[in-house]
C-alpha cells in the first residue's frame, strides 16, 4: 500500500516488505486558488472566505480554511493578502500535530477586457510538527466575463523551502521510533477550474466587483527535491538470492474542491 500525506506534516507513506518509509514535503503558501481574471476596481476592497478539501487515491484528506483581502490600486491591477489554515485527517501517529498555518501577499494584473490575468506572490508559514517554510508562486487565469455565471480556469507553479526544518519521529505504539524525516525543498504545479456567480448585476454592469459566490475543483502536484524513496529487499531461498527494488513517493497528487464567497466594501 502507498499512502501520501502532504502540507509538510506526513508525506508519502510507502509500505514495503521491510517496513515503512516516510517522506516530508514543504507546502505552498497559496492553498486555495479560486478566482476569475477580474481584478478589484481602483480604490475598491474585496474580502473573502474560502474552504477547500483535498484528497487522493489511498491518501488522507486535507481540509483548508482561508481568509483573503484584495485591494484595487490601478486599472486592472490589485494587491492581495491571505491567511490559511490546514489540517490533515489521518488516524495514524496521533502524537504528531496535524496543523499548518500560512500567510501570503501577492498581486494580480488583468488585461483590459478582464478575461485574462497573471498573478504572483510570496509567503510562508509554520507546521508545528515539521517547522517553517517560505514559498513563491506565479500563475495565470482565463475567464469569460459576464454578469450571470463566469467560468474560469487557472494554473500556477510554486516553489517552497523549509526554514528550521524539524525532525519528525514516527513512533510505534510502544513509543519507539520507527522512522524519522525532515521536510525537503519542494516544487509543484496546480490546475483549477470553476464558476463565479455575481450576486449584484448592477455593480457588475458598472464595472465594480459584485458580491460573488465561487465554486471550483483543482488538481495539485507536489514534487520533493529528494526524489522517490528507493528501497531494496534481498531474500534468499533454495533457488538462490533475489533482490527487489521498490521506488515510491517523490510526487504527490491531490484532487480537491473549494467553495468561497467574496464581498466588496
Amino acid at each position: 500500500m502507498n499512502r501520501n500525506v502532504t502540507l509538510g506534516l506526513i508525506a508519502g507513506i510507502a509500505m514495503t516488505v521491510g517496513g515503512c518509509s516516510y517522506q516530508l514535503v514543504s507546502p505552498p503558501a497559496r492553498m486555495v486558488n479560486l478566482e476569475s481574471a477580474k481584478t478589484a476596481a481602483p480604490g475598491e476592497t474585496v474580502a473573502g472566505l474560502h474552504g477547500a478539501a483535498y484528497t487522493g487515491i489511498f491518501d488522507p484528506a486535507v481540509a483548508i480554511a482561508n481568509a483573503s483581502v484584495r485591494r484595487g490600486i490601478a486599472d486592472d491591477v490589485e494587491v492581495d493578502g491571505d491567511l490559511s489554515w490546514g489540517r490533515l485527517s489521518y488516524d495514524g501517529y496521533p502524537d504528531i500535530n496535524r496543523n499548518v498555518y500560512a500567510a501570503r501577499v501577492g498581486a494580480k494584473m488583468s488585461n483590459a477586457g478582464g478575461w485574462a490575468a497573471v498573478f504572483g506572490g510570496l509567503g510562508g508559514g509554520f507546521a508545528p510538527a515539521a517547522g517553517g517554510f517560505s514559498a513563491v508562486d506565479v500563475g495565470g487565469t482565463l475567464s469569460y466575463p459576464n454578469c450571470y455565471v463566469v467560468p474560469f480556469a487557472n494554473a500556477m507553479v510554486f516553489g517552497s523551502a523549509p526554514i528550521g526544518a524539524r525532525q519528525v519521529d514516527f513512533r510505534n505504539a510502544d513509543g519507539s521510533v520507527h522512522y524519522s524525516d525532515k521536510a525537503d525543498p519542494t516544487y509543484g504545479f496546480g490546475w483549477g477550474a470553476g464558476l463565479e456567480i455575481p450576486l449584484s448585476r448592477g455593480r457588475c454592469r458598472s464595472g465594480l466587483t459584485s458580491p460573488r459566490l465561487q465554486l471550483g475543483v483543482s488538481l495539485n502536484e507536489l514534487i520533493s527535491s529528494e526524489g522517490p524513496i528507493v528501497t531494496t529487499t534481498t531474500t534468499q531461498s533454495d533457488g538462490g538470492t533475489s533482490t527487489i527494488t521498490d521506488s515510491r513517493g517523490g510526487g504527490h497528487a491531490l484532487l480537491g474542491v473549494a467553495l468561497g464567497i467574496e464581498v466588496p466594501f
